[in-house]
C-alpha cells in the first residue's frame, strides 16, 4: 500500500492487549474469557491514503467502547468490521448483528458499542478485517449513520457479497499505489460502503413525500454548490417551503442546511485537489469553483475539517 507500511504486533500478555488495540484504533475496554487458555493476540495495519486497513486476531473476548472512553479520547471514525474466522455479535444504536465469516457491519467510534468475539470450534482464534476512515470523509449524515450501524451485511450473496470479497482482497493483497491514487480510492471505497449499506437495508428507496422532497433538495444543493449565493433561504425558495420548515427537515437528519452546504463545498474542493479536474488550477480557482469567495476563509475551513492546509494536502497527494 502507501507510505507508512505495515506493522504487525503480537502479544501474549492480556494487560498489553488493550493498549495495542488503542494504538491501532481507539480506547476500548476488553474482557477476555477466563477459560480461553493461553492468551494470544495480533494486530496488523496498513494505510491506503487516509483509510486504515487492519487485520486483528485473538482469543474469545468482549470489547466495549463506553461513554467514559468516548469522553476520554473523542475520536471520530467510521469503521467496517468483516469477520474472516469465528463469530461476532455487535451492538450499537439499538441494533444488534450476529456475523459469520464473510459478513460485515458498519459502526462509529463516537458512540458506545459492544462486540462479543468468539473463535468457534474450528480454531482457537477469531480473525477480523477492520477498515477505518476519518468520519468527516464519509458522506452520511449522523442520522443516516445511526440507521445503518450494526445491521448485518451478508457476505455470501448479492451486492453485499461482492463488497465483502473486495474488502477481503484489499486486506490480503495490499496493493502498491501512489499516495494520490490511494486517497482517491479510499474515498471511493468509503462512498461505495455507504451506498451499498443504504441500499441493502432499503433506506435508499423511500417513497413518501417528505423523503422525496429531501432527495430533491439534496440534488439541488449538489448541483448549485458553485453558486456563491446558495443559502438556506435560496434552497427554501426553490422548493416552495419556508426557511423554518427546511431547517426542521434537516434537523430531523441531525444536520443544519448551512453546514451541509459548507461541508459539501469543502469535500468538492478536497477532491479537486487530488484529481485531473483540479489539474494545475490555483487554490483560488478551486475554491471559487465551489462557491467560496475568500481564499483565507476557505483555507481556515479546510484546515478545521481535514487537519491540514489545502496547499499541504495537495503537496502530499503529489509527493
Amino acid at each position: 500500500m502507501t507510505a507508512g507500511g505495515s506493522n504487525e504486533t503480537n502479544t501474549s500478555r492480556r494487560e498489553v492487549w488493550r493498549d495495542l488495540l488503542r494504538d491501532h484504533f481507539v480506547s476500548l475496554d476488553v474482557d477476555v474469557e477466563r477459560d480461553c487458555g493461553t492468551f494470544d493476540g495480533a494486530v496488523r495495519s496498513d494505510f491506503l491514503g487516509h483509510l486504515r486497513v487492519s487485520g486483528v486476531r485473538s482469543v474469545d473476548q468482549d470489547v466495549v467502547r463506553t461513554q467514559e472512553l468516548l469522553r476520554r479520547d473523542g475520536e471520530r471514525y467510521f469503521q467496517v468490521c468483516l469477520v474472516r474466522r469465528g463469530e461476532a455479535h455487535a451492538a450499537q444504536d439499538g441494533h444488534e448483528a450476529t456475523l459469520h465469516p464473510g459478513d460485515f457491519v458498519i459502526y462509529e467510534t463516537e458512540r458506545p458499542f459492544h462486540w462479543a468475539l468468539r473463535s468457534g470450534a474450528a480454531s482457537p482464534y477469531w480473525d477480523l478485517a477492520v477498515f477505518t476512515w476519518p468520519r468527516d470523509t464519509i458522506q452520511l449524515s449522523d442520522s443516516e449513520s445511526v440507521s445503518l450501524t450494526c445491521r448485518t451485511l451478508d457476505g455470501g450473496s448479492g451486492i453485499t457479497g461482492v463488497l465483502s470479497r473486495m474488502l477481503t482482497d484489499l486486506l490480503v493483497e495490499k496493493p502498491a499505489i501512489s499516495e494520490g491514487g490511494a486517497i482517491r480510492i479510499a474515498d471511493e471505497i468509503g462512498d461505495l460502503v455507504a451506498t451499498i449499506a443504504t441500499e441493502a437495508h432499503g433506506f435508499g428507496a423511500g417513497t413518501d413525500r417528505h423523503a422525496s422532497l429531501l432527495r430533491q433538495i439534496d440534488t439541488y444543493i449538489a448541483e448549485h454548490l458553485g453558486d456563491p449565493d446558495l443559502s438556506p433561504e435560496r434552497v427554501a425558495q426553490a422548493h416552495f417551503v419556508s426557511t423554518r420548515q427546511l431547517q426542521r427537515m434537516f434537523a430531523g437528519r441531525g444536520q443544519m442546511v448551512s453546514q451541509v452546504i459548507r461541508r459539501q463545498r469543502l469535500e468538492r474542493c478536497r477532491r479537486d485537489l487530488l484529481t485531473h479536474r483540479g489539474g494545475e488550477a490555483t487554490l483560488t480557482e478551486i475554491c471559487v469553483r465551489w462557491g467560496f469567495t475568500d481564499l483565507a476563509v476557505f483555507s481556515r475551513a479546510f484546515r478545521e475539517v481535514y487537519g491540514t492546509s489545502p496547499t499541504a494536502y495537495r503537496a502530499r497527494a503529489r509527493a
